[in-house]
């Protein structure tokens, strides 16, 4: 990954970059963690001066990156596949348009999957599989869903000269009509599925 150095060779000076305590402050990710992101690819590593390292923008857009995907409930490894496909030229800025591309996927409310299921009778392991059932399939749709938005949907926007802030509208859109279309997808299996049992049932 390519970072400007923002280094004055004949004064020494940062020029604003940040040293890691100043990093893990602005950002809220532990210097353990800014390093071990960095031992992956997931974030460039430091500017070096002498012994020093120093820290610059990108090296804040792509942590608010990982901690978005992390947030998601994306394991490590699709975040590193998900990191591969940003170019190293990408600027902050870039960076800054895949945070809102993971939008279509944040809900707006907490739902207690496993609390609500208890409260209901279940058995606490019944509660678990099905709030694992929930999560494992969302972080599937939230990562097919982020790749489709990502690869064809933006680049259109794009070339038609759309600007950041009508992409987040158009997001901001698409959130409700996610979730309805994965309701609907839900309903119909369950008919199906319900439909399929009742031929297999041997009428008296």
């Amino acid at each position: 990954m390519a970072i400007e150095s923002g280094l004055d060779e004949r004064t020494g000076a940062t020029d604003g970059l940040m040293s890691l305590d100043e990093l893990t402050a602005r950002t809220g990710v532990s210097a353990r963690n800014v390093r071990f992101y960095a031992s992956r690819g997931l974030v460039p590593p430091p500017v070096r001066r002498g012994r020093s390292g120093f820290y610059g923008p990108d090296h804040v857009a792509r942590l608010e990156l990982v901690r978005e995907l992390q947030g998601h409930g994306f394991t490590l490894a699709a975040i590193e596949k998900y990191v591969e496909q940003i170019p190293d030229t990408a600027t902050p800025s870039d960076i800054a348009r895949h945070l809102s591309l993971l939008a279509p996927v944040t809900a707006d409310r907490d739902v207690d999957v496993h609390g609500d299921l208890s409260g209901m009778g279940i058995s606490p392991e019944a509660a678990a599989a099905v709030a694992e059932v929930y999560a494992a399939h969302g972080r599937q749709v939230a990562e097919e869903l982020s790749e489709i938005v990502r690869t064809k949907v933006w680049p259109q926007f794009r070339e038609a000269g759309y600007t950041a802030e009508q992409l987040r509208e158009f997001i901001h859109r698409l959130k409700p009509l996610t979730i309805a279309g994965l309701v609907t997808a839900y309903e119909q299996a369950i008919d199906e599925s319900q439909a399929a049992y009742d031929r297999r049932v041997p009428t008296r």
